[in-house]
């Protein structure tokens, strides 16, 4: 089986697939767990997380993120998701990477001590993906974004409740819209003056990977 790869710049661990990528799920490489199907600037945005004690995927959807975080944390990363389905993977994917996600249901959630972290990927247009997946833009209405604004901002308002004083509440998207990024940070920090932002940036769409967005929001202490 030839899978050749080259190192991508937009991550230390990520790596370009350059042949072979449809055999890549056979791969020995992949089914012991030594690498995982993601962006990179997906990887990106995992990699300026600090690494914390107690980190939380809020949105966590089939847990790529939390596998990432899950592999380089020394902490106990947990995952969540309002549709616990979608995680359905998640423990197969976490035994063959050899690593501990801990799944946590709403009502579990709520049980749960305050997070150093929370990381909240939440949905969005995926514009930034749209050149792999180009029927996103055309199912995209006005009325589908507005809602999916509200959406964002009402994740941002639960998940702030999640932290312990002075942690940190990462934002992200695969979205290239301002509605969808600076301009829902913006919205945050006028509903919550006390707040700032300690980090941003954008990814760009770019033959190395898709468009993102991911910003990092601390409160004043």
């Amino acid at each position: 089986m030839c899978i050749r790869d080259r190192t991508n710049p937009l991550a230390p661990g990520a790596l370009t697939v350059t042949e072979g990528a449809r055999r890549l799920r056979q791969s020995q490489a992949y089914q012991s767990g030594a690498v995982e199907l993601q962006d990179a600037s997906s990887q990106a945005v995992v990699e300026m997380i600090p690494d914390a004690e107690r980190v939380l995927d809020y949105c966590a959807g089939g847990g790529g993120k939390a596998l990432a975080l899950a592999a380089r944390s020394d902490g106990s990363v947990f995952a969540h998701d309002i549709d616990p389905k979608r995680m359905s993977d998640l423990p197969a994917r976490a035994a063959r990477a050899g690593a501990t996600i801990r799944q946590l249901s709403s009502a579990e959630l709520a049980k749960q001590p305050p997070f150093d972290v929370v990381l909240c990927d939440v949905p969005c247009s995926g514009s930034g993906a749209w050149r792999r997946a180009p029927e996103g833009k055309w199912s995209m209405t006005a009325q589908r974004l507005s809602s999916l604004l509200n959406e964002q901002d009402k994740i941002l308002d639960d998940a702030k409740q999640l932290l312990r004083p002075g942690g940190l509440l990462v934002y992200a998207t695969c979205s290239v819209l301002s509605c969808e990024n600076e301009d829902r940070v913006a919205a945050f920090l006028t509903r919550n003056p006390e707040w700032h932002v300690k980090a941003q940036k954008r990814f760009p769409v770019c033959d190395s990977g898709d468009g993102f967005f991911t910003a990092h929001l601390t409160q004043e202490l």
